[in-house]
This record gives C-alpha cells, structure tokens and sequence, in this order.
C-alpha cells in the first residue's frame, strides 16, 4: 500500500512519523482511537490515520477538556496563536477533523453561538517507557565524507533517527541547498551502531544513466561480480545479495534518477526485509511504502522584532553563520553594530544552509553590512563553498542550476515567468500570468504541481486557501532567466493587469467587509503591488497600468499604516498622469486623503493644492463624484487649518452639486453639521447630526475617511456637550469608540477619540481621558497616523494641567510645532485657561474661533481677572456668555456665567451674580455629577 506524504505540522519540520504499526501509544484513548500529543499523532485500531496538523491541534484542545464547552475564540487562539484568522477556517478544520473521526459515534459536538464540545469519553493513558534510541555517534566517519556539526537540526537528526528505524523508505525531501545530504549522513552515523555498522552511502548525482544504477549499488554493497550482466538482472542480484542482510542504504540526490530509484527501492523493500532504505532528493520517490520528510529551512529572525545579539542568541540560521564567519580564526561575534544585518542577510537567505554557509565565507571579505547590501546580487556574492563539498553544493548558481536542467521546457517557462510574483501568490494569479506557448491557463496548475513537488515552489497554508511562493534565491535565479528569455516585459505586464482587476474587486469588498476582514483576504498583495508599481514605472513599464494600480491600491497602503509610503509611490504616478489623463483626478484625491494623515513639512500646502487641483481637473472632465469627494477634501483641509469660514464655502459648494448622486445624503448632512459645529451654531449642527445615518457596512466613501456611523456619533458626543448634556455626551463619545474598535478601522478609531478624548476632559473625567489619549497613541502609531498622534499628545498636556502635574509642556511649544494650526489652538484652549495662547486669543477676538471662542474669551477673562483687572475680565465674561448664548452652546455659558458671578461676588455684587448664574444653571438638567454643574452649585450656594 502506498502511504503518502506525512503532513507537514505547525513550527516549520515535518510531524514526527509514528512507531510500528500495533505499538501502544500514550497520550488519551476514545473509542477505538488513540491520540499522542507527543507524536502529534492518532491511531485507529493501533494505525497511524492521516490528520492535518490545524485539524490536529483542534482535537487536542477539545480532547484535553472533554465534556467542556471551549470557545471559538479560545480555539482560534490556540490553534493559530500568531495569526489573525476568520471563523470559517476553524469550522474547515473541524469538519474536517469530523470526517477522519467518522461517523459510527459522535465525538465533537457544536454548540451554537458557543463553541465546540468533545462528547465522548476520554481515558488517559499512561505514558509508555519509550524505545530506547540508537545512541548518538557524531565520531563516526561514513567514507569518503568529512564530519561536520550540524547548527540547528538536533531535533530534527533525532526525530529522523527515530522514524528511519521504524519506516524501512524515508525520504528526505528539499529543495537545492537545504541540507538534505548532512542531515542523512548524521542520521545515517548516528544508526551506524542499530545496523551493526552496516551503512553504505551512494552519491547519485554523477550517475547519468539509470540503467547503471543496480550495478553501482550492487559494487557498493560488496555484490560479487556476475560479469556483463543487463541492468534487469543486477537488480534480481543485487535483491538476492540483500535478502538475509541487515543494511541501512542512503541514496543521496536520487531526483535526477527518480523513477529508477523507486522502482529498486520497492523491490529491495519487498525481497530484502531488513533492508532499510533513507534517501534524499528534491521531490518524493512516490514509491510504495515511502515516508516523506520534508526539511525545512533553519529558524531566521522575525521581522517584527528589533535585532539584538540576545534576540538572536537562539536563532538558528545565525548561529550557523556565526559559526561558519568565525571558522577563520577571526572570532566573528553578533553584537550591537552588526546584528540588525546579520538577522537581514538571514532573511534574505530563507534559512538556507548553503546560502548561509556560502555568506559567512564572504562575510570577512565585505564585512556583513556591505554583504547584507550585496545580496541583490547573491549569485555573484555566494561562491567559494568548500573545496571538499560536491559541486553543485560549491555554488548558489549551481545548485539552482542542477534542479533547473532537469527540467521539462514547459516547467521552465512557468518557474522563470513565476518570478514576477514578489510574495505568495494564487493559482488563479499564476494561471493568469505564467501561460504562454505550449502552455494553457489550465496546464499551468498541473506545471506548478510538479515545481511543487521537485521543491522549486513553496506551498504554504493561507487560513482555509493554499498560497505559493518561490524562495528569495529561486526566485532571483528565475529572473535571470526570465530576462534572458525576453519574456520579462509581457510576464510583468500581465501580473501588474492582474493586481489592477483584483483590486478593484477589493474596492467593493471594502465596502462590504470590515477593514480587518478585508485585510485578511487582501493583504498578501502588497508586496506584489510594489513590484508591479516598480515594473510600471520603469524602463520597460506601462505607466497607464501603474496610475490605475496606484489608485485603486489605496486601501492597502491605509490598512498596512504605509501611508509615507503610499506618498512617495503615487509621485512618479502624478509626474506621468497625462498617461491616463482620465484617472488624474483621482491621483490628486489619493494624494490629498494620505496628506490628511501624515506629517511632513509641506504636507498642508501640497495637501491643499492636490485637492484643488482634483477639482478643477473633475470639473474640467466634468465628472460629479470626483468634484464632490475634491469638495469634501477642501472642506476637510479648511478645517484642520482652522478656517471654518473657507470650510463652511467648500460644503455649501459640495451639496450643492446636482446631477446622478455624487454621494449619499448622510455624508451632506454630515458635512453641513460639522461645519455649522465648528462655526460655533450648535442647535444647527444638532438637527444635522440627529438625522439617521444608515447602520453597518457600506458608509465608507473613502478608505482614508471615518466610517459614517462613527462620525456621526463622534460629532454628535461635541454638540451634546457643548449644548449642556454631558451625561448623554459621554454615552454617545463611548458608544462611538466601542464601534469603532469592533471596526478595527484606525482612522474611524481615532475620529471617535477626537472627539471621546475633549469631552472626557470637558466633563471633568480625568481617568476616562488618560485611557482614550493612550489609546489614541496606540492607534496613532500603530497605523502611523502622524497628525492623529499630535493629537493624542495635545490632549495629554490637558491631561497634565488639569490634574496638576508639574513639568507639563508649555503652550506654546505646542503651537509651534509643524503640525499645529488654527483647530488646535482653539481646543487647546478650551482643555484648561493656562494652555490659551496669544493666536488663539486673536482668533478669538476676530470672531474665527467659531466654536471655541466663548470659552477662550473667558480663559483671558480669568488670566486678567487675577492681575486686578476685575472690569475687563468682566467684559470678558460677558462677551463670552452672549457669544455662547447665541450659538446655543449651554456648557459655555455656564462656564462663563460662574466666572461672572466669582467675580462679581468678589466685588461684593453676590446678589447680581446669583441672578446671572441661577437660570443658567436651571437649564442644566444633567451632567450634576460633573465638575462643571458641581462647582457652578457650590457657588450658587455661597452667593
């Protein structure tokens, strides 16, 4: 019976291979099954079944809490600890858990709305006293082979050792350079003593005739000579010399000679018993018997880590290329100064033995930050292996070369036009791109199937979906060759069209899906947009496909927090917009929404003139979307300027546009409150933002702007307050932030917080104001969203000053900073009188602080009230409480009516204070918790 490849299991190696068939193991037993976890491994009746190893580790979650309802949540945790994944992966994995399981019993219940149960019994089984191994003999000399330690495979050597002795064929399988030959020659040694030292190693790879085959064994295995006898009749010899012998055969580099090797692999395996047989080569024997090993690259350094020499300690690609750096005698160490490019060198080399090996040996030559930079061109950099190694190992170039030449022509053609793809990609994305003459769509599923299986393309499970990839090295050997094939420009140009058709279905999909969900489906794509934006804009490129690749990408760039990026790749799409003259507009838009969030020192002028000039090219094309989404950015940009005026003329504009429904009507509604808020009329703003806007997906125009709903709330948290409902005001401010956090949308988090962080502060509540500044921060640096981090730091210096901290930053460091303009003036102001700054003041008095300018009149109130000038301070607050009176603004007037009636009870005017502060402060119906409403009672009280 053929038993097929051993699922390859979660941390990279391949699952351990169960014992004999019939050995016990230990671990947990229901019904007839018996599950190791130490083997990740289950048995039927004393037979290993074959069980993926997500499907594996679903059933040992649930086995291990028999009877216990475990959660969704819990089981995507454990399963897949550092992997954001959907629901319906689990369910794949469970269905297909129920199927190896059977259906005689019930084993995993679903609970709904729940989670899973395991409803049958379970017995644990006590620990079995494990066979022991064959010891570790590292001082055996197998001929003709130097001993080398092997960096970063213990666990490997042992786990092959074990599976060697109990699987008569196991193939070691990798692709060129991995290690495959050292690690068999270890395991080999270390089996040495289990065969009585009856090992006998063949080198395949310089038999060119499989013919010769049987007779190169049978003269290795000491075979008496039988003269000329066919090939046929060697092998019956050779069968017959091994039948009564205990031998252990390596067959090294067998893929050249792959259907001879299996063919006298079964027939060994079937008339020599105590044969066993371990080979390496670059695709399975996919003969009778056959247990597959696939080995892994050695553990590089993650990316999302800093590099330190104590990060990398454990690591094993760099502990092999410390090694190898330092076998010259010049004591190479990781430390501060190189570690960073040491960890990148790693990576670029996907933890490939020989590629690493081949680096170390020239890290003394360059120095590793000039070879961590000149790996681009890792062909002519990794040379100068080992004089003692086989040539193809001697070379990157020529291990690459042995598997390529053994290629068919039409798998040739598909790996080198695969190379295009920088990153993982789709069959679907293949088929699109790597078809061409003698080669269909359809035959290139079957072509990427046998690369597969000849290890020149990766296969790596992507939730419930399988993605491809080439290793970095293949893939830069395959360029090579796709640009000596001529064949560079069309490859490239059909995988750039490709990205540009599935991105545009992305756009609907954003529409649809929660941002978190759509960048689970569409976030592998990044790295091929780059190389597509690259290709497009380059000599050879197509810069109409690179405009509309660079527009409809935007949702990426936003999603990934790449916006300084995203920048600096949409300029040489605008400096060759006359390329695709139609899609002009929507460049400038792309450029005016990502200004929206950056930092920059011309950001705000280059901000400005991109929305601008989208409108005048909308216009002159005569095109109503974009002429509105270019109003809403100027309308947007007068606002964060502070120009509420400017701001109030772009809406008007917008909303008045006529024609087939340039947007909806919640976002007009939306627009006109904002701008009616930041003019200071609030009881304008309020019939706006008390209009329903449309719940769920769907409200966001624009992958840079806030979630409609969210928005809606956020503003109507501002107006709330400002009208003298605090309490509603702080309800509705969490309401929006608990949305936008289940949106797991940055910009409409932090849209909510702008306005959930002031009106915490307004109301006094200074811990609930700590937390939504720090989660600002978070989210602020975690999408790198510069100017939403400028606002998070502004709110914590009100933070600081109404909670007394000494040391807190100065107003006016703020206002100077390059970011700051007219808004945050005037909220600063507003957060506490000592962080009022002489602009502000002046925006004030010129009437273009709008919202604000009734409480910044006041704070100067105060300021001069304490130096004795008690007659303008007064005018002040008088200025301040009709200002406030005639924009509806309640919570102002309170404020400025406690003021005037502080002062006028110091001046001995108590009664007329009373009668000032007393109907004010009737109207405010709640909120008499709040700091504002308790001070104001208070003083009341004492008038």
């Amino acid at each position: 019976m053929h038993v097929p490849e051993h699922p390859t299991q979660p941390g990279g190696e391949q699952g351990q291979v169960p014992g004999a068939a019939g050995d016990v193991p230990s671990g947990f037993a229901f019904g007839d099954f018996h599950l190791v976890p130490h083997e990740r491994a289950l048995y039927r009746a004393g037979q290993p079944l074959r069980l993926a190893g997500r499907a594996f580790d679903v059933l040992l979650a649930l086995v291990e809490r028999a009877g216990t309802v475990v959660g969704k949540d819990e089981l995507i945790a454990r399963v897949w600890p550092h992997t954001v994944v959907e629901e319906g992966n689990l369910r794949v994995h469970v269905g297909a858990l129920r199927k190896v399981l059977g259906a005689d019993q019930a084993y995993v219940d679903n609970v709904v709305g729940r989670g899973y149960c395991f409803v049958a019994p379970v017995v644990p089984v006590a620990p079995a006293a494990p066979a022991p191994l064959p010891p570790a003999v590292p001082d055996v000399q197998l001929p003709g082979l130097p001993r080398q330690r092997l960096v970063g495979r213990d666990d490997v050597l042992a786990q092959l050792a074990a599976q060697a002795g109990a699987q008569r064929l196991l193939t070691v399988v990798g692709p060129g350079g991995m290690g495959k030959t050292s690690v068999a020659l270890a395991v080999a040694a270390r089996l040495a003593p289990a065969f009585d030292g009856q090992v006998r190693c063949a080198d395949l790879a310089a038999l060119a005739d499989p013919e010769l085959l049987a007779g190169t064994l049978a003269q290795l295995v000491g075979v008496p000579p039988h003269g000329d006898v066919p090939a046929g009749g060697m092998i019956v010899a050779l069968a017959d010399w091994l039948r009564e012998r205990r031998l252990l055969l390596v067959l090294d580099g067998c893929e050249h000679l792959i259907d001879a090797v299996a063919a006298l692999a079964e027939r060994v395996l079937r008339e020599a018993p105590r044969v066993h047989i371990l080979a390496t080569s670059r695709e399975p024997l996919r003969a009778q018997g056959e247990w597959v090993h696939r080995l892994a690259p050695l553990a590089v350094p993650p990316r999302e880590l800093p590099a330190t020499p104590v990060q990398l300690a454990n690591c094993a690609s760099v502990q092999l290329f410390a090694e190898r750096a330092g076998a010259d005698g010049g004591g190479f160490t990781i430390d501060e100064g190189n570690a960073q490019a040491v960890a990148d060198i790693c990576r670029r080399l996907d933890g490939i033995p020989l590629a690493i090996e081949l680096a170390a040996g020239r890290a003394a030559f360059f120095g590793v930050h000039e070879l961590a930079l000149r790996l681009s061109d890792c062909f002519a950099v990794l040379t100068r292996g080992r004089r003692t190694a086989l040539p193809r190992h001697q070379t990157l170039r020529a291990t690459l070369d042995w598997s390529h030449d053994m290629l068919c022509p039409e798998d040739r053609a598909v790996l080198r036009r695969l190379a295009v793809f920088r990153g993982g990609f789709t069959l679907a994305a293949a088929a699109e791109v790597a078809h061409g003459p003698g080669v269909g769509p359809e035959a290139v599923f079957e072509r990427i199937a046998n690369l597969a299986a000849k290890s020149l393309v990766g296969v790596e499970p992507a939730g419930a979906a399988v993605q491809y990839r080439l290793l970095d090295t293949t893939r830069s050997y395959a360029l090579e060759k796709l640009d000596a094939s001529g064949e560079g420009a069309m490859a490239s140009a059909r995988h750039a069209r490709f990205h540009v058709r599935m991105l545009t279905a992305a756009q609907d999909d954003w529409q649809v899906l929660a941002p978190a969900q759509w960048l689970r489906r569409h976030g592998h794509c990044i790295d091929h947009v780059r190389a597509a934006l690259d290709w497009a804009f380059g000599p050879e490129g197509d810069a109409a496909v690179g405009i509309e690749l660079a527009v409809v990408s935007a949702p990426l760039w936003y999603q990934l927090a790449l916006l300084d990026e995203y920048r600096a790749r949409l300029e040489p799409a605008l400096a060759r917009s006359e390329c695709a003259p139609h899609l002009a507009p929507a460049l400038h838009l792309a450029l005016g929404h990502a200004l929206l969030h950056v930092a920059g020192d011309d950001a705000a002028l280059t901000r400005a003139k991109a929305f601008a000039t989208a409108q005048a090219l909308a216009e002159q094309a005569g095109v109503d979307g974009g002429r509105a989404e270019a109003l809403w950015g100027r309308c947007t940009d007068a606002l964060l300027d502070g120009d509420y005026r400017q701001a109030a003329h772009w809406a008007a504009r917008r909303n008045a546009l006529t024609g087939p429904a340039p947007d909806t009507a919640a976002t007009q509604d939306m627009l006109l409150a904002r701008t009616l808020h930041y003019l200071g009329d609030q009881r304008g703003a309020r019939r706006q933002v008390d209009l329903p806007v449309p719940a769920g997906p769907g409200r966001r125009a624009n992958v840079g702007r806030a979630d409609e709903r969210i928005a809606a709330l956020a503003l109507r948290s501002r107006v709330l307050w400002l009208q003298g409902q605090p309490d509603q005001a702080g309800a509705v401010a969490a309401e929006a932030v608990r949305q936008a956090q289940a949106l797991e949308h940055d910009a409409s988090l932090c849209y909510a917080l702008l306005s959930a962080c002031p009106v915490a502060l307004w109301r006094g509540d200074i811990d609930v104001a700590g937390t939504y500044a720090d989660l600002m921060a978070a989210t602020a640096r975690r999408g790198n969203l510069a100017r939403w981090l400028f606002w998070a730091r502004l709110f914590r210096v009100g933070l600081a000053r109404q909670g007394g901290a000494k040391g807190a930053e100065p107003a006016d460091t703020l206002a100077r900073h390059a970011l700051c303009t007219g808004l945050h003036l005037d909220m600063l102001g507003t957060l506490h009188e000592r962080l009022l700054t002489p602009a502000a003041l002046a925006r004030a008095e010129a009437g273009d602080a709008g919202w604000a300018g009734p409480e910044l009149l006041r704070c100067w109130g105060e300021q001069v009230g304490r130096i004795g000038a008690r007659a303008q301070a007064e005018g002040l607050f008088r200025r301040a409480l009709a200002l406030a009176g005639d924009g509806g603004a309640l919570a102002w007037q309170l404020r400025a009516a406690t003021s005037l009636a502080r002062l006028l009870r110091g001046a001995g005017r108590g009664g007329e204070g009373a009668r000032l502060l007393a109907p004010v402060l009737e109207r405010c119906t709640e909120g008499q918790g709040t700091r504002d409403v308790a001070a104001a009672h208070v003083l009341l009280a004492a008038l």
